[in-house]
């Protein structure tokens, strides 16, 4: 046990920087660390220890075969991700209340498929599915796969933390006015094989590659845009090569970026810069046609790249450090992001609502000046 808790404090404190611009939205946003760690962040202000809340996923939408309302008709081909919602929720849940919706999943021959997404369920492990009521670790059997599953916090009670998988819904972080324009983590992409994308924040990024120094895995969000879905484990280490391999999706066609078809508001992130926030309309609309310009779709195979790292064995990254471009309602909930590769190196964009485009020389910048005349 005190090996697995220092091994989990040292993959937290692994870089000397701050983790987040808010921690407020982290807090809703890893809704799976709470019951796994704290994670300790040191800043120049000095160190700062965030407890993490335990919510579930915020996806308000069914699965649904069709193009949904305000992506790219041109883009058309290919599974579509689920939606994302158009009012944002209100408060955050009381005790034994959940309004947040559950992610779509069926079990059926030993896996758990998710809107096109592959999971096998590890051999002697168990599936529970949707439980009536939240469950602390105490009641988690060894080796479970949860879906849709509350979390209790259990405290110091129970002696051992199961081996176990979480899969929920997956929404985009939302990020209130007025909060600090730095520190944003980039976005670390690794291709499942079918295509889907798998996103990774810096610091979960960290915590994986943890589990090559580590007994103990425990990462708290894998993001599955286009299966609405997020993904956490717990479990031995020398388990996490076979079990990330073992993750894919159906094949996916290869499309443009799917795009709403206008937003109010566009918030550009890039790691270490200050954020970009356009509620100029004009600014918005340039910025979406130029994204639907990109017709250099991204074929099957050709992620990742031959110099993309080696995040852990099993998963590559095809792209690390990625800014973020989000497009919101006007509620100023997200309704799409799209991942944008911040150096010219084998250099793509990913969007939430599906599609993948290879970018060409100086595409970043680009964007920057549209939304931020003057931006380099």
């Amino acid at each position: 046990m005190t090996e697995r808790i220092r091994s989990l404090l040292d993959a937290a404190v692994a870089e000397t920087r701050p983790r987040a611009a808010a921690p407020v939205p982290e807090v809703l946003r890893r809704s799976r660390a709470a019951r796994r760690r704290r994670l300790a962040t040191a800043g120049a202000a000095g160190v700062v220890a965030v407890a993490l809340l335990a919510t579930g996923g915020l996806v308000a939408a069914a699965r649904t075969g069709t193009t949904p309302a305000g992506t790219d008709p041109s883009a058309a081909a290919g599974p579509i991700p689920p939606p994302l919602p158009s009012v944002r929720p209100t408060v955050l849940p009381s005790p034994g209340w959940r309004p947040w919706p559950k992610v779509a999943a069926t079990v059926v021959d030993g896996t758990v498929r998710v809107h096109g997404l592959i999971l096998p369920v590890p051999d002697g492990w168990q599936v529970h599915n949707d439980p009536p009521q939240p469950l602390t670790d105490c009641q988690i059997s060894q080796g479970s796969v949860l879906i849709n599953v509350d979390h209790a916090p259990s405290g110091m009670e129970c002696p051992q933390v199961p081996a176990q998988i979480h899969v929920n819904r997956w929404q985009p972080s939302v990020y209130p006015p007025g909060l600090p324009a730095k520190f944003h983590e980039g976005i670390s992409e690794v291709v499942l094989p079918g295509g889907y994308p798998a996103w990774l924040t810096d610091n979960e990024v960290n915590n994986v590659r943890a589990s090559q120094r580590y007994e103990w895995s425990a990462v708290s969000q894998v993001q599955l845009p286009w299966a609405g879905a997020a993904l956490a484990w717990e479990m031995s280490s020398g388990s996490v090569p076979g079990f990330i391999s073992s993750i894919t999706s159906e094949p996916v066609p290869a499309r443009r970026l799917g795009l709403p078809d206008n937003a109010p508001t566009a918030r550009l992130t890039i790691r270490d810069q200050e954020q970009i926030d356009s509620t100029d309309a004009s600014s918005v609309s340039r910025v979406l046609d130029r994204l639907r310009e990109l017709d250099q779709v991204v074929q099957d195979g050709e992620l990742p790249c031959a110099s993309a790292p080696e995040l852990v064995p099993g998963w590559r990254l095809a792209g690390k450090d990625m800014a973020s471009l989000t497009l919101s309602y006007p509620s100023g909930m997200p309704q799409a992001v799209v991942a944008i590769s911040s150096t010219d190196d084998c250099a793509f964009a990913t969007s939430s609502l599906g599609g993948r485009v290879w970018l060409p020389p100086g595409f970043l910048a680009e964007l920057r000046g549209l939304l931020a005349p003057g931006a380099r």
